[in-house]
Parts: C-alpha cells; sequence; structure tokens
C-alpha cells in the first residue's frame, strides 16, 4: 500500500511538472503573434537596449552568458528605401562588436502585411578590423508595448528572441526583472526554449561608439 501511494504522488509530481512546461493555449498567444504591419514600422526607429534575450542554438547559447550588454539604434536612411540595424555588444571582458545590417524597406509603406524583413549587406567590426557578415538573415517585428521592441532574428544558424526597451526606459532593475514571466511566455508562444536567457541588469554599460545622426 505504502509503495502504491509512493508511486500515485510520483505520477502527480511529473504530471504536474508536464503541465508546467506545456506551452501556452491559442488565445494565450495570439496578442504575442500579432507581427507589425509595415505601415506601422516607424515604430522600430531609434535606439533601444537589449534587456533579455533567448536564442534555439548552440553558438547562441555559448554567446549569451557572455553579454553584459547590447545597445541597437534603428534607422530610416535618406533615400527611404533602407533600414539601418547598428547593434553594440559589450561583453563581460570588456571586448565590443559592432554588427552593421542593411535591411530593404517594403515597397508599399501603407501595407497592412508583415513580410520578415530581409538583410542585404552587413558587416561585423572587432578590436577595429571591419569584415564582411555573410550569414544572410531576415527579422520578424512584433506588436509590443510603446517604449519596447519585440522581434526575431532568423539565421541560417538559428533563431533569436529579442526583447528591447527604448533608451531612457532601460535601468529600471525591479520593473526589467518583474517582465521575466511575460518574456518567458513570449517565447513559448514563439517557439524559442527559455532555460538559457540572457538579461540586462538595468546598470551595465554599454560600448559608446554610436553612428551619425
Amino acid at each position: 500500500m505504502c509503495w502504491a501511494v509512493k508511486r500515485a504522488v510520483l505520477l502527480l509530481l511529473v504530471a504536474g511538472a508536464m503541465g508546467s512546461n506545456t506551452a501556452p493555449d491559442g488565445e494565450e498567444c495570439d496578442h504575442v503573434k500579432t507581427r507589425l504591419p509595415t505601415k506601422d514600422l516607424h515604430k522600430i526607429f531609434g535606439d533601444w537596449v537589449l534587456v533579455w534575450s533567448v536564442c534555439d542554438y548552440q553558438q547562441g547559447w555559448d554567446l549569451l552568458p557572455n553579454v553584459s550588454s547590447s545597445h541597437v539604434e534603428l534607422r530610416l536612411l535618406p533615400d527611404n528605401k533602407t533600414i539601418m540595424l547598428n547593434e553594440r555588444n559589450l561583453y563581460l571582458d570588456k571586448s565590443c562588436s559592432n554588427y552593421i545590417l542593411n535591411m530593404s524597406m517594403p515597397s508599399d509603406p501603407s501595407d497592412t502585411q508583415h513580410p520578415p524583413l530581409q538583410s542585404h549587406a552587413a558587416t561585423v567590426e572587432r578590436d577595429g578590423v571591419v569584415q564582411p557578415f555573410n550569414y544572410s538573415s531576415e527579422m520578424d517585428f512584433y506588436e509590443t508595448c510603446s517604449d519596447c521592441l519585440l522581434l526575431i532574428y532568423r539565421s541560417s544558424l538559428g533563431r533569436f528572441l529579442l526583447s528591447y526597451r527604448r533608451e531612457g526606459h532601460h535601468s529600471d532593475a525591479e520593473q526589467l526583472r518583474a517582465a521575466h514571466d511575460a518574456h518567458r511566455k513570449q517565447a513559448e508562444c514563439l517557439g524559442l526554449p527559455h532555460d538559457k536567457p540572457f538579461s540586462y541588469d538595468g546598470a551595465a554599460d554599454f560600448c559608446h561608439k554610436k553612428s551619425s545622426p
């Protein structure tokens, strides 16, 4: 009898654990999966600080624990056809990397659809040396709060889920920690594991080299 009771308790614990790891249902995820339409892409422009991120491949898992901060600028270039992403990463060893990606603006700026934005030119700078960054990539941007930026970066290697706060709204450590559950639910809804996240502490410095306005 004692063995049977222990076995029943064990089964209940296993079932509970399995239930706690199940993905949210469709209704919970509907708002998370809503992509930003082309007509609203102007909302992505500005300066952003990465506050939380996960990925789904080994090289990304190796990278995230070594990141101290990541700052991104998104600008529409004067040709009104090219979106520039300028990402500056500061690592725990105080080294920096600077990625610049150019993406094509959709041809119809009033479109209510949102095809992924595809990069067509990219470079990376490390230790003052600039090299081509030859991984083709695309980005999906999602509806989120007014001072937030949520996107999936997809390359041939795998995917990153990247959650940003607008610069100036990124330093409240308590508020950032309180958002972790919401970030994890977003990851579940979008099909990414969230057991090895990067989370910003609200205080880490940035690589200060900024592009021209």
